[in-house]
């Protein structure tokens, strides 16, 4: 599973042991085979024709390969019987507590009628549980995070046991999601409290591409629900099973049709509008980059996040023209380590990145990456695993280096290189933009 990008900053923090261990790798060449296509008609009563895998394969509802997965609703013909075709899909595996991340280059964008999510449930709803991580309706602008319980549980300031939950609001949804090319949604399910995040692409922690995640290190989350004596967490959601669904009109977006000026202008009805205009569903799919799920292994027992917000305004891609290897070549990489030295960090000291040069479909890719962490990359569609040595001490203060694709292969500006970041001669000074390619990274 790869995370597409031009350049990953990782982890500029000190090293320490991450607070969280890989449970399951829902990686692109596993992931359909980790999940159950849902058949049956749509429990929140949608416009929604849920196909098996074979037939969502066959209607081109469907794509993957080595780097993503794409889920899509039809959007080709005029729908009929239960509805537009579509898409659910639920995980084999049920967890109970833990900490999940998902990497999103696209999400159903706004459309009169849609009703995407990316969430967890559990057996028997709602005595089970349920978590809304990524949901919406209609032209909604944000994302919408929502908590289902039995009774007995309120959390934000409301009680979570009825049809429309207890929610909070925070992070982007939609068409606003897709204007930056994604970005990557984390949940975290403690017996004392449920988080959810948001970074936009270009700004995840340096410990989620690094394949270690720590929230203690991570900005504020973007919604807390905080058990306690208003809720006891491990009594109202487990055995949560992680799924991904489009469906139309139901229980909420259709609900809201006659309240929206702009869709309930368009048809009498959420069903009418849906059922004879697929072309306005030509943007409701989701492409998965990556999905991974964190089992809690006691590393790390402080509660409170210690990193200050990242800055929403992403800088350029750094680039080290190099002269490219072939496909096969394996990756340069080579922070010097005087002989005799453990290539192990140390605990106690804080270390410098390493500026990397590495080569993705025949272009030139720089990476920051903590000594000793383990860097996979596609190379031209071959995976290479690396482990770099450790570097030499840097001061207190630390940079974080983000990046952005640009729009357009066209440019390639240069601007001032952020404070710190003059690891080689080469990119001392220097940051260069360019255009768009098949340069990808995945999870280490």
């Amino acid at each position: 599973m790869y995370f597409p990008s031009i350049c990953i900053a990782l982890g500029l923090v000190p090293f320490t042991f991450a607070r969280y261990s890989l449970k399951d790798d829902y990686n692109p060449g596993r992931f359909l085979d980790m999940f159950s296509f849902d058949t049956f008609d749509d429990p929140t009563h949608g416009y929604a024709n849920f196909v098996d895998q074979s037939t969502a394969r066959t209607k081109g509802l469907l794509e993957s390969d080595n780097r993503t997965v794409t889920l899509r609703a039809d959007s080709k013909n005029v729908a009929s019987g239960r509805g537009r075709d579509s898409l659910r899909l639920t995980s084999k595996a049920k967890y109970n507590h833990g900490l999940i991340v998902v990497s999103l280059a696209h999400m159903p964008g706004n459309a009169c009628g849609v009703w995407p999510a990316f969430w967890t449930t559990g057996p028997n709803w709602p005595s089970s549980g349920e978590i809304d991580i990524l949901e919406g309706v209609n032209l909604q602008p944000g994302n919408a995070m929502t908590m289902h319980t039995s009774e007995g549980c309120s959390l934000v300031g409301s009680s979570c046991h009825s049809d429309t939950g207890c929610g909070a609001k925070g992070g982007a949804f939609g068409d606003g999601f897709n204007l930056n090319k994604g970005g990557t949604y984390a949940m975290e399910w403690t017996r004392d409290a449920i988080k959810i995040w948001f970074f936009s692409r270009g700004q995840e922690p340096g410990d989620i591409l690094g394949g270690s995640p720590d929230p203690t290190k991570w900005a504020n989350p973007v919604s807390t629900f905080q058990g306690g004596s208003n809720c006891n967490i491990d009594s109202h959601f487990k055995d949560q099973q992680i799924v991904f669904d489009t469906t139309f009109c139901g229980d909420w977006a259709g609900r809201e049709w006659s309240k929206d000026n702009v869709c309930s202008s368009k048809a009498p009805t959420c069903e009418e509008y849906v059922k004879n205009n697929p072309k306005a569903f030509s943007e409701a799919y989701w492409t998965i980059n990556a999905l991974k799920v964190y089992e809690f292994d006691g590393s790390s027992t402080s509660p409170q996040s210690t990193q200050q917000p990242i800055p929403s305004t992403p800088i350029a891609t750094p680039s080290v023209p190099q002269p490219s290897p072939s496909k096969n070549s394996s990756l340069s990489l080579q922070p010097s380590t005087p002989s005799g030295t453990s290539a192990q960090p140390s605990s106690s000291s804080t270390v410098v990145p390493s500026l990397v040069t590495s080569y993705v479909d025949g272009g030139p890719v720089t990476v920051l990456v903590n000594p000793g962490t383990m860097v996979t990359q596609i190379i031209t569609g071959e995976a290479v695993t690396v482990t770099l040595p450790p570097g030499a001490p840097i001061p207190p203060q630390q940079k974080q280096v983000l990046q952005q694709e640009p729009a357009s292969p066209q440019i390639h500006d240069e601007v001032d290189c952020p404070e710190g970041v003059n690891a080689t001669p080469e990119s001392r000074g220097r940051y260069r933009k360019h255009g768009r390619g098949r340069r990808r990274h995945v999870f280490g």
